[in-house]
């Protein structure tokens, strides 16, 4: 009903500005070809122009929070339609009522056509290239249909005034004016809402009238007038044929006996580009308000990859050249001129997937040798940029410091990795923001995390992820199927994407429950919770063989439809 309205509201007031434009400075002027494009084509701009939705880019503001991805993250589009309301039955009834009388007006229109066929077959035609005169006894007066003069019995052709109106309706058979009409007859009976349809095809139809007015006459203007002013009385049969008794027959006198030019004249018509280019931009463009990021709050004392201290017998590892100054500045000219995300429907991903990432930072990752010394340690989340080339861009570390060439480490293991899988937004390969964890800690810590505890340390990175039974295809119809929306949402019209983060206990059960990021409210935030801790046990996550309690963001769209 929405977008319905609102097309509406556009299309009326373009046709509407466009129109007052053609009566105040077009309007009874000779310039009448002219005039009859521009009523055909701003109908034909207020038609399209509401429907065109050009976006513009907008100024995207800094994040005031961090951002980042939970891997393997499952994200979830539910679609919930609410029961109807009193609202819904009237936007229904507006429809129908709107869709009965466009389908009435069209169905008058097919009707009239049927009857000029039919008359066809029943007329003495005769050809008379380029056109086909028609002749029967229940036709009232002369008119034209497309390549069709029909005439009636009493008008004779071989005096002056019969003459005259033959040239007349020659006229509009030479300039097409019965596809004008039908064509506006057709858009006021789909758009019969609008009145300034009525008033462009009233207009359309008059200069149509003028056209063919000026020439028929010719030089003999004072007796053409004196022909329409003897045969005022007659009537017209169809809406959509050219007849020649047209009224009004003022406005028709007054344009042949109007042989002075206008001031600005060429001006005038000049103006309307300005106007119409204002209309056009008005209604066509807008600010692109689809989100380049969706905001998550990133977890403290996250563990995805432990890195522990060793001998270092081996020759240092070489940082990998894959960011040549080539590539490098390639990926910087495509980071200038496009957007960088940080949620997108496919995330960026590792060649080969989880378990190489974790083999290449295994194998790379040093323990600097300052915090061994030190007993420095802790988890470093670097953050970076993966281009819609793949390459890694802008490493750098978020979050507390921890110091003793933590840091450094990360950043120059990260800058070595190879090219990634970019990540997918709307079926095109765009630039993603993404996080890495990284925890360091010593050999002790290490053996004491492998001890059974209550205090078994939480990963958010792990060889092998939790899942829920039987995929993320059945934890779509779980929760498809679950999910309520709320009633106080339904009646605010509320939605957006809620984000709930929980722990799969190294047994797959759910705890610790939460939403993160903005609050929606109006109890969104509190269904989403209901439904996840409502979930059967999960296979649990797994690290080094082990079955680990793993942390998992879950995002759940409520949208109204």
């Amino acid at each position: 009903m929405m977008p319905l309205a609102a097309y509406l509201s556009k299309m009326i007031l373009c046709s509407a500005v466009l129109y007052l434009y053609y009566h105040i400075a077009l309007r009874n002027n000779r310039f009448h070809q002219w005039n009859r494009y521009y009523l055909v084509l701003i109908t034909l701009l207020s038609l399209i122009t509401p429907l065109l939705h050009i976006p513009l880019p907008a100024i995207q503001e800094e994040p005031s929070v961090m951002m980042t991805y939970t891997t393997r993250i499952i994200t979830l589009r539910e679609s919930v339609t609410p029961a109807a309301t009193p609202a819904d039955y009237l936007r229904t009834g507006v429809i129908v009522i709107y869709s009965l009388v466009a389908l009435l007006l069209t169905g008058r229109l097919l009707i009239s056509i049927i009857k000029i066929r039919r008359l066809i077959r029943h007329s003495q035609v005769t050809e008379i290239p380029p056109y086909r005169f028609a002749r029967h006894n229940a036709i009232q007066a002369p008119f034209s249909f497309f390549r069709y003069i029909f005439w009636d019995l009493h008008t004779p052709m071989d005096t002056p005034a019969g003459k005259q109106i033959l040239r007349h309706e020659l006229v509009h058979i030479r300039e097409k004016h019965s596809t004008d009409k039908l064509f506006m007859e057709f858009i006021s009976a789909i758009g019969w809402i609008n009145p300034f349809f009525l008033l462009i095809k009233r207009e359309l139809a008059l200069i149509h009238e003028f056209i063919a007015d000026k020439n028929a006459a010719g030089e003999e203007v004072s007796d053409y007038a004196q022909t329409i002013l003897q045969m005022t009385f007659q009537s017209k049969q169809f809406a959509i044929t050219n007849d020649f008794f047209h009224p009004p027959i003022k406005r028709r006198i007054l344009m042949l006996t109007h042989f002075y030019q206008p001031r600005f004249s060429y001006l005038r018509r000049i103006l309307v580009l300005p106007v119409a280019a204002l209309i056009f931009c008005s209604l066509a463009f807008a600010a692109d308000k689809h989100p380049s990021a969706i905001r998550m709050q990133a977890a403290a004392g996250n563990r995805a990859i432990t890195v522990t201290p060793v001998a270092d017998t081996s020759t240092p590892v070489k940082k990998k050249q894959v960011n040549t100054p080539k590539a490098a500045k390639e990926t910087k000219k495509v980071d200038e001129v496009n957007e960088v995300f940080t949620f997108v429907e496919i995330p960026p991903s590792f060649i080969g997937g989880e378990n190489e990432l974790v083999k290449y930072l295994s194998a790379n990752i040093k323990y600097p040798k300052a915090a061994q010394e030190k007993g420095t340690g802790g988890t470093v989340f670097a953050q970076f940029i993966v281009t819609r080339e793949g390459y890694i861009t802008d490493v750098r570390t978020v979050g507390a410091r921890k110091g003793d060439g933590l840091e450094e480490e990360a950043i120059r293991v990260v800058k070595a990795m190879p090219r990634w899988q970019p990540g997918v937004q709307n079926g095109h390969k765009v630039a993603v923001l993404f996080n890495l964890p990284i925890r360091f800690s010593t050999t002790e810590e290490k053996a004491a995390a492998a001890l059974p505890s209550p205090s078994r340390p939480i990963f958010t990175f792990v060889e092998q992820p939790p899942v829920f039974p039987g995929g993320e295809e059945a934890l779509a119809r779980y929760l498809s199927k679950n999910l309520q929306y709320p009633a106080a949402a339904v009646q605010q019209k509320a939605g957006g994407t809620v984000f709930v983060q929980f722990l799969v206990e190294a047994d797959g059960a759910i705890n610790a429950v939460t939403t993160v990021g903005a609050k929606k409210g109006m109890g969104l935030e509190d269904e989403a919770i209901r439904v996840v801790k409502a979930m059967p046990k999960w296979k649990p996550g797994k690290q080094n063989g082990r079955e680990v309690t793993v942390q998992f963001n879950l995002p759940v769209r409520f949208q109204m439809q």
